[in-house]
């Protein structure tokens, strides 16, 4: 698991890794895991759309939905594989491209939600056909083997690194007088008993990858007899380098004109064996090259053996150090590989035997997943897991620690509404400025989609006060993306080794604390940790467990807040909703809300909030007040739920209210989030009598231009706008374009946050139609609306006489 921690890391930069990924691979699928074991296209790379038989309109349907059922069935259950087993699964199929069959090796990777579950499967193939190839050539050349093994003329003993036999060839019986059936599957160990120490030395070597040569042996014949015989034993490799048994040829030095003929044998033999081999085999004698294998020579781009044999083998491979060697062929051209040499007999000489694998690609890749492993690829700062590692040394090492986490507020927003591409070169920008305070002391990370790390080491804290107002100031100048000046916020958390108690995982996680915390009380603010901030952690989790009964126990309460229409003499009013914890007393919707949307209870109150209402609107008109329309606020989550339309339509039925009485405040993220998805559901709101206001207008990046694509009929101006009316010049301007705009486009203007009587007299003056705020009154409970209402109509009369 912790490994698919570090590939989610990793891809938590999709637009990089989608691009990077095209690079490597012909086809790549981002599929989404849904219910009943169905998965969805998100993303396919551009080569994968003809490749795969899709089109761009199949991107987000499931492959049920595309596929016929054989092929769909077959797919499915590739994936289904990785969701049951949350693990890798590979697997290989034929593919057609350009009218020729090819061998595609799929690769499904699973992506974990924070509760372990399989969100997503991200797939990507490799054209593995020549790799097929080879190891269809190897197959042939391990059936040769074989072959040669079987009808050697030396005794062959092949054991696996437990000294377990685990083949021999008939020879042996003639040489020893052992029955093949009967020796296999036993252990050396057992029947030579008096070699074990040396045997146990050999397998130790062997599995290093050593080679043992002439090892002389006195072994018992089944009829008692002695026979001599100098054994040589090399490692078997498989097909990944990796040694798994040894091979021990016998040969018999009883009668020396059988063992001279026998060597013979053995040579030509081993010629065969060498020339099928993948890798550079070299045979050199006093220094010169005596022979070199097919493969070699292809290395060193030679055509023929004449032009390098009998020269140096110096002139084409060089050792830089221990264990790394280069190779340079005839045209100049370098690779790096690795070489296993053993000294072997040839003819009348003692001659050195070189395997020589070329290593070049191995290497490119483990360097670059080194480098993925340690660095963030988008930003090139340190990722989390390396950061870890060193922050882990400097807890070891100093006392003066501090870890400066850093939130990019709203990214995500802006990352949806400017797209990937914007938000990637913003998060480069802000790396660009952060390494403007790199040195020897401070250390640099990007730890998620919209976190960085600065981690200081310091002596006197007012090195680190002057790296914190260095640090603001850099964060704080505008962006230019796109062509376009962008002003971002940020909070920073500060967390100090001397509260970690020399553990990373506290140093960090208390830097996470201090930014929430600071998030909780505004933007572009600087936190440092304190112990009391468990407190509010524990708070949260206490929150989320009381939510999810809160409905249940009737906690949840609405208060009502009048918006009030001066110039045609009406109030309309907007349901709040108010959590009463039996501990903690009232709660505030800005401290509930978000966790209920975390939690997915959002959905569970945002019904119950409509329900009541309703209830308490038939109660008002009971009351006399006829004709009042109630503003209910959705939630983004709530608005993207497809079952919208049809929850709203069934409440609305069930309390028998009628849908024109009611306004639907949704913010500018919920509608800028997903346009397409967003537009037909308004349409069908509206079509039931229902008006849609967008709330806190202003605060985001969109403008009324934009939002004239949109099914809507009214914008409420964020308070923050109207505080300013009275505080300079500038706000004033603001408000009045967007009034005049929004008239301009039809729409109907509420003010919210009016608390004096100077923004009244400038809202009507600019032609506000609306206004809600302190001014005319508080949120209160149903019970005391009625004489709310009566003083609210009262102000009305009066602004209306002046």
């Amino acid at each position: 698991m912790e490994q698919n921690q570090f590939v989610q890391k990793l891809l938590a930069d999709e637009q990089l890794l989608f691009t990077v990924m095209e690079q490597l691979f012909d086809i790549i699928f981002f599929m989404k895991v849904e219910a009943e074991s169905r998965f969805r296209y998100v993303h396919v790379s551009p080569k994968a759309l003809d490749l795969a038989g899709l089109t761009e309109e199949d991107i987000g349907k499931c492959i049920d939905d595309i596929y016929p059922k054989m092929i769909a069935d077959h797919l499915n259950s590739q994936y289904r594989k990785v969701v049951e087993t949350k693990s890798i699964v590979t697997y290989r199929d034929q593919m057609n491209i350009a009218g020729e069959y090819r061998v595609g090796e799929s690769t499904l990777l699973p992506i974990f939600d924070r509760q372990g579950e399989v969100l997503y499967v991200l797939s990507f193939t490799r054209d593995i056909t020549e790799t097929v190839k080879r190891e269809e050539q190897f197959t042939e050349i391990h059936q040769l083997f074989h072959l040669l093994f079987a009808h050697s003329h030396d005794a062959l003993v092949m054991f696996d690194l437990t000294g377990r036999i685990l083949q021999v060839n008939k020879e042996i019986e003639r040489l020893l007088g052992w029955e093949k059936e009967k020796i296999c599957s036993q252990n050396i160990f057992r029947i030579f008993p008096e070699y074990r120490s040396k045997f146990e030395q050999s397998l130790m070597q062997l599995s290093k990858g050593e080679s043992l040569t002439s090892v002389w042996m006195s072994l018992p014949h089944q009829t008692g007899a002695k026979v001599y015989v100098s054994a040589n034993v090399m490692p078997v490799f498989d097909q990944n380098g990796r040694v798994v048994a040894g091979l021990a040829m016998l040969r018999d030095f009883t009668d020396l004109v059988t063992v001279k003929e026998r060597l013979r044998q053995s040579e030509e033999l081993y010629r065969k064996v060498v020339e099928f081999l993948p890798d550079m085999i070299v045979i050199q004698v006093d220094g010169d090259i005596t022979y070199i294998n097919s493969a070699g020579l292809r290395m060193i781009k030679a055509k023929q053996l004449y032009e390098v044999e009998g020269k140096p083998l110096h002139f084409f491979l060089q050792q830089i150090d221990h264990q790394e060697w280069v190779l340079t062929a005839l045209d100049g051209s370098r690779k790096e590989v690795n070489v296993r040499e053993m000294t072997i007999p040839y003819y009348t000489h003692e001659a050195k035997f070189l395997v020589i694998r070329d290593v070049s690609e191995q290497k490119s890749i483990e360097k670059e997943m080194e480098y993925m492993a340690q660095y963030d690829v988008l930003t090139g700062l340190y990722n989390r897991q390396y950061l870890r590692e060193k922050l882990n040394e400097l807890l070891l090492n100093y006392t003066g620690l501090a870890v400066l986490l850093i939130d990019i507020h709203r990214f995500k927003f802006i990352n949806d509404f400017l797209g990937h591409a914007n938000g990637d070169e913003l998060l480069r920008q802000v790396a660009r400025r952060l390494k403007g305070i790199e040195s020897e002391r401070t250390m640099l990370a990007r730890v998620s989609d919209d976190e960085f790390v600065v981690a200081c080491i310091y002596e006197q804290e007012q090195e680190l006060k002057t790296l914190l107002e260095k640090l603001d100031r850099l964060l704080q100048e505008p962006y230019f993306i796109a062509g376009e000046k962008l002003n971002i916020t940020t909070n920073i958390g500060i967390s100090y080794a001397c509260d970690a108690n020399l553990s990373v995982e506290t140093l960090l996680s208390n830097a996470d604390k201090a930014v929430y915390y600071s998030k909780m009380n505004g933007t572009n603010r600087i936190v440092e940790y304190e112990a009391h901030m468990q407190d509010i952690f524990v708070k949260k989790i206490r929150l989320e467990n009381d939510l999810q009964i809160a409905i249940e126990k009737e906690e949840l309460s609405l208060h009502y807040q009048p918006k009030v229409n001066i110039s045609l003499g009406t109030i309309s009013l907007e349901a709040l909703v108010r959590w009463n914890h039996p501990q903690f007393g009232m709660i505030s919707p800005a401290e509930f809300i978000p966790i209920a949307e975390e939690t997915n209870m959002i959905h569970d109150i945002g019904r119950w909030v409509l329900r009541q209402a309703c209830r308490d609107l038939k109660k008002l008109q009971q009351a006399g007040f006829y004709d009042i329309k109630m503003a209910v606020n959705l939630s983004a989550r709530q608005f993207l739920d497809k079952q919208l339309e049809s929850v709203v339509s069934n409440i609305f039925t069930k309390e028998q209210t009628s849908p024109s009485f009611f306004v639907f405040e949704i913010t500018e993220t919920a509608i800028m989030k997903e346009p397409a998805e967003v537009v037909p559901v308004l349409q069908k709101l509206k079509q039931r009598g229902i008006t849609i206001a967008i709330d806190d207008f202003g605060v985001s990046y969109s403008s009324l231009n934009y939002l004239n694509r949109f099914p809507i009929d009214a914008v409420k101006i964020d308070r923050s706008f109207i505080r300013n009316i009275s505080d300079n010049q500038k706000g004033e301007e603001i408000v009045r374009a967007i009034i005049s705009l929004a008239h301009q486009l039809h729409l109907f203007v509420t003010a919210e946050g009016v608390e004096t009587e100077e923004q009244v007299r400038f809202l009507l003056e600019k032609g506000c139609e609306e206004m809600q705020g302190y001014y005319f009154s508080r949120p209160v409970p149903l019970e005391q609306l009625p004489s709310v209402l009566e003083n609210v109509q009262s102000l009305i009369g009066r602004w209306r006489n002046k």
